[in-house]
């Protein structure tokens, strides 16, 4: 018998109110080490590279404090959202607001459909108010997966 698919977003790869570092690319570390640490990720540094080359063609950042950091690699092994609600808003190259959200895409190279429907469906919900309003008010990982789920109809 096969086991059902992980969920995209669950709260071992969920963080709130943890100091991940104070600059996006400390962020991106730390999350993609989450990834890692869950086993969805066979090899951190080629997702981190995949990540920071996809945020040097342009910024994710998006207005209200949000970034969507976003990528495909062969070393993803189950498309992914790992978040963070950051204790602290950071700046991140080429936004314009401090980003307390990170919403850290990730999904196999050989799947551009996951790819896609995760990053739109992650990207629609970010511009619901009462979406932002809920992820703002998570305190815990649990708590984040589940709205993040839920609002971004990620189950």
């Amino acid at each position: 018998m096969n086991a059902a698919p992980s969920p995209a977003v669950a709260p071992e790869i969920a963080v709130v109110n943890e100091d991940l570092g104070t600059d996006a690319t400390s962020v991106v570390r730390a999350l993609v080490a989450r990834l890692h640490a869950a086993g969805r990720v066979t090899d951190e540094e080629a997702l981190v590279e995949a990540v920071l080359a996809r945020e040097s063609v342009g910024s994710t950042a998006l207005p209200g404090g949000i970034a969507i950091p976003h990528a495909r690699s062969a070393a993803v092994t189950t498309p992914s959202v790992a978040a963070a609600l950051l204790a602290e808003a950071i700046s991140w190259p080429g936004g314009s607001d401090p980003v307390r959200l990170v919403l850290l895409i990730a999904a196999p190279g050989d799947d551009p459909q996951s790819y896609l429907g995760l990053l739109q469906k992650v990207a629609a919900a970010c511009v619901k108010t009462a979406f932002v309003g809920d992820v703002a008010a998570a305190s815990t990982p649990t708590q984040l997966a589940d709205v993040l789920a839920a609002g971004a109809h990620l189950r």
